[in-house]
């Protein structure tokens, strides 16, 4: 409930949001392919936001 309002505000101030919601899984994660989905999804987002941003670059690099 409260992630699907955090993703509906962050949609209208038109900000870039995804909601990933797996089957049959409540709060926590615990079948081995729910898991493997999360880090997945982790993985595209730290690719996205942080290895392709010119802005975390460190100064001299």
């Amino acid at each position: 409930m409260q992630s699907e309002r955090m993703y509906a505000a962050l949609k209208g101030l038109g900000k870039e949001a995804r909601l990933v919601m797996l089957p049959y899984e409540a709060h926590g994660y615990k079948a081995r392919k729910s898991l493997l989905h999360v880090l997945w999804e982790q993985e595209q987002w730290l690719d996205k936001y942080l290895l392709n941003d010119s802005d975390t670059q460190v100064k001299g690099e």
